[in-house]
C-alpha cells in the first residue's frame, strides 16, 4: 500500500542500497508530508537503519535519490537533527553532558566558533525537556542508557530544525522514559515539527505514529498508522516469522493495541 502525499516533506525515488553487492534496500520509493510523527518498522536486516542513513546522505545509494523541502541534503542540512543508535555511539569519550547538548549549537556557531549564553540557554531549556537537567556536570559514560538516550535528544533540541530523524530512540529504555520522549514529540509535532522514527515494537507502534513505513528490504505500505493495522500487511512484512503475529490478529480485530505497563 503506497499513499503519495501533496508537497510532501521528504520524497524517496526508487532507492537502493547494497552492501557487498547484497541489496538491503531495494526499488524503495514513498513521499511523506511534514508535521507527523512517522514510524519505520519491520523486522531485524528490514534495512530500517540504513533508510535512515539514506536520507541522510551518510550511505551512497546504488541507484534512486532522495528530495528533502525538494532539495538535495546539502542544501537543507542546516534544518535536520540526526539522532543515531545509542550503541553506535562511544560514551567513553570525555564530555560532560552539557557538553554533548552544546554540540547541537556548532552547525550556528561553526565549529572554532565560541558559545554565547544564548547557546548555554538554550541547552540548559533542551536539558529541561528530557528532564536532565540536574545532570548537567555529570560525563556522559556515568549515566545510564535511558539518559544517554534523554541526552542526545536534547543535543536535537538544540539544534533548533524542522526535521528529526531518529534511530531507535526508545532502545534500552524504561517505560516512563519511553512515555516522557513521546510526549514531547506530540508537543514538537504540534509546533510543527517532523519526527522519522525507526522504531522496533509493533504493538507501540500503532499507538506512537501518525504515518508509518512498513518495510522489509523492499517497501511493504507507506500509510496512516491506522491503514497499517493490516494483518495481511503485517504478514508481509515480518513474512511470517513474528511470534506476535497470532495474537496481533486478534489486537487488530479489537483494535485495542496495548502499551506496556509503567514499572
Amino acid at each position: 500500500m503506497l499513499v503519495q502525499v501533496d508537497n510532501p516533506l521528504i520524497e524517496v525515488h526508487d532507492l537502493t542500497v547494497s552492501y557487498d553487492k547484497k541489496p538491503v534496500l531495494w526499488n524503495i520509493d514513498f513521499s511523506l508530508a511534514a508535521g507527523q510523527i512517522i514510524g519505520i518498522i519491520g523486522p531485524n536486516g528490514a534495512g530500517k537503519s540504513t533508510l535512515l542513513k539514506s536520507i541522510m546522505s551518510l550511505i551512497e545509494p546504488q541507484s534512486g535519490y532522495v528530495k528533502i523541502y525538494g532539495k538535495s541534503i546539502d542544501d537543507v542540512r542546516g534544518k535536520i537533527s540526526y539522532v543515531p543508535q545509542r550503541e553506535s555511539v562511544d560514551w567513553d569519550f570525555p564530555a560532560s553532558v552539557l557538553d554533548v547538548v552544546l554540540m547541537g549549537r556548532y552547525q550556528k556557531r561553526g565549529l572554532f566558533g565560541r558559545y554565547n549564553k544564548e547557546d548555554k540557554r538554550i541547552a540548559q531549556e533542551s536539558l529541561e525537556k528530557v528532564g536532565m537537567q540536574g545532570f548537567v556536570k555529570r560525563q556522559i559514560s556515568q549515566l545510564s542508557g535511558g539518559q544517554q538516550q534523554r541526552v542526545f535528544l536534547a543535543r536535537a533540541l538544540a539544534q533548533q530544525t524542522e526535521l528529526y530523524l531518529m534511530d531507535e530512540p526508545f532502545a534500552g529504555v524504561d517505560a516512563s522514559t519511553e512515555e516522557s520522549i513521546l510526549n514531547l514529540m506530540k508537543e514538537m509535532t504540534q509546533a510543527g515539527k517532523t519526527i522519522l522514527v525507526v522504531h522496533h515494537d509493533l504493538q507501540t507502534a500503532f499507538k506512537y505514529f501518525d504515518w508509518m513505513v512498513l518495510l522489509n528490504t523492499r517497501l511493504i505500505a507507506s500509510c496512516p498508522a491506522q491503514d497499517a493495522l493490516n494483518e495481511s500487511l503485517i504478514q508481509e512484512t515480518y513474512g511470517g516469522k513474528l511470534p506476535l503475529l497470532s495474537a496481533l490478529g486478534n489486537l487488530i480485530k479489537n483494535k485495542d493495541m496495548p502499551i506496556r505497563e509503567k514499572k
